[in-house]
C-alpha cells in the first residue's frame, strides 16, 4: 500500500493475499494513485468495479496523468481497476470465487478475495474520503444512454447531483435500486458520503465517444467537487428519474431483440420499443413491447440474444420539476 500523504503524485499497488490452485502464495495487485494538492476535501474515484466495464480504467489513468499537484485543492485517491482479476478476464464477476463485487458490501475481513477488497474499501479507503465516485457501464449484457447516477436517498442530494451535472453526460439520473443494501451505495450512505456513479455505456465495449466522454466527464467532476478550476461550462444534461425495477421491460422467454428505437431517444407512453423474434418456434409471432410511460429510453439489453428473465429495456422519466429547488438546498 502506497503512502497516501506524500505530495504530489504517488502510484503504487493495494496488495491482497490470493492463494489458488495455481499459485499458492499469490499477491493480486491492485494499481492506485494519489495525488496530495492544497488542503482540502478527498475524492476517491474507483474503476473496473465489473471487470467488463472500461471507460472507467481509461478515464482514471487519464486523470492520473493529466492533474496538476501545484492546482490540486486537496486529494484524489484513484483506483482505475477496483476489480482487477475481473477486468483481465473481461468479466462482470471475479473469476478467483465467482462473486460480484458490487454485491458483498460492506464486505468480510475473512472471506474470499472479492469480500475482502470490498471490506478494505469499506473499513479504510471510504472512510478516509468525503466524495466516492464509482464509474460503471452496462458490461457485456446491458447497454445505457451515457449516464450519470446519482442515489435518490443520498443525504446529500443537491451536492451529489450538481456533481452529476458537471460531469455533462447526456443524461443525469435520480435512481432508487432495489438491490442498494448490498451495494457500495449503502455504505457511502452510512458512512454520510456523496456518492455519485455511472453508466457511460456497455455492450462489453468501448467507443470513442464513451471514451472521449468518460475523461473530459471525469475532469469536469473533479473540478465540480472543488478540486480544480472549471473551464468552460458543462454539456446540457437531461434530469431524469429511474423507476423501480417493477417498471423495467422484461422478457417472457429467449428470443432476439430488436430496438425500434435508439438509446436516448424520446418516447411516448405506447410507442414501439422493439419486438422480440422466437427464432427457435415456428409457431410464435414476435412480442412487441411498448413504452410504458412518456420518457426517454436510457437502456436496452446489450447482446442481441436475450434469455428468461433479462432486461430488454428501461425507460426513464422527467425530473425537472424538482432540480431547481434541490439545487438551493
Amino acid at each position: 500500500m502506497i503512502a497516501l500523504n506524500q505530495p504530489g503524485l504517488t502510484s503504487g499497488y493495494a496488495h491482497f493475499h490470493n492463494s489458488t490452485n495455481k499459485s499458492a502464495w499469490q499477491s493480486v495487485r491492485l494499481p492506485i494513485h494519489c495525488l496530495n494538492g492544497s488542503e482540502g476535501p478527498t475524492t476517491l474515484i474507483l474503476g473496473a468495479m465489473h471487470g467488463d466495464e472500461y471507460e472507467g480504467p481509461v478515464a482514471i489513468n487519464a486523470l492520473a496523468h493529466a492533474v496538476d499537484t501545484n492546482a490540486l485543492v486537496g486529494r484524489l485517491i484513484l483506483l482505475p481497476a477496483l476489480n482487477l482479476p475481473a477486468m483481465m478476464a473481461g468479466t462482470r464477476l471475479t473469476p478467483e470465487d465467482g462473486l460480484n463485487l458490487n454485491r458483498v458490501f460492506p464486505g468480510n475481513p475473512l472471506g474470499s478475495l472479492t469480500q475482502r477488497i470490498a471490506h478494505w474499501l469499506s473499513g479504510t479507503m471510504m472512510p478516509l474520503s468525503d466524495h466516492i465516485v464509482d464509474l460503471h457501464s452496462g458490461g457485456r449484457t446491458l447497454n445505457f444512454a451515457p449516464s450519470v447516477l446519482v442515489p435518490e436517498t443520498s443525504s446529500q442530494l443537491s451536492l451529489a447531483t450538481a456533481a452529476g451535472l458537471a460531469f455533462g453526460a447526456p443524461f443525469t439520473v435520480l435512481i432508487n435500486e432495489d438491490h442498494s443494501p448490498m451495494t457500495i451505495d449503502a455504505v457511502a450512505e452510512n458512512l454520510g458520503k456523496v456518492l455519485v456513479s455511472s453508466e457511460l455505456g456497455g455492450a462489453g465495449m468501448l467507443t470513442r465517444y464513451t471514451a472521449t466522454l468518460a475523461t473530459d466527464g471525469l475532469a469536469r467532476m473533479v473540478a465540480g467537487l472543488g478540486h480544480l478550476p472549471m473551464k468552460g461550462d458543462a454539456p446540457a444534461s437531461q434530469y431524469v428519474r429511474l423507476p423501480t425495477s417493477d417498471k423495467f421491460l422484461i422478457c417472457d422467454d429467449d428470443m432476439i431483440f430488436v430496438p425500434a428505437v435508439d438509446l436516448g431517444d424520446a418516447v411516448r407512453e405506447g410507442d414501439i420499443l422493439g419486438q422480440g423474434w422466437f427464432v427457435d418456434r415456428v409457431d410464435t409471432e414476435p412480442k412487441t413491447y411498448f413504452a410504458p410511460y412518456d420518457g426517454w429510453v436510457l437502456c436496452f439489453g446489450g447482446q442481441g440474444l436475450s434469455r428468461r428473465g433479462d432486461v430488454v429495456a428501461a425507460v426513464a422519466q422527467d425530473a425537472t420539476q424538482g432540480l431547481v429547488a434541490q439545487l438551493k438546498v
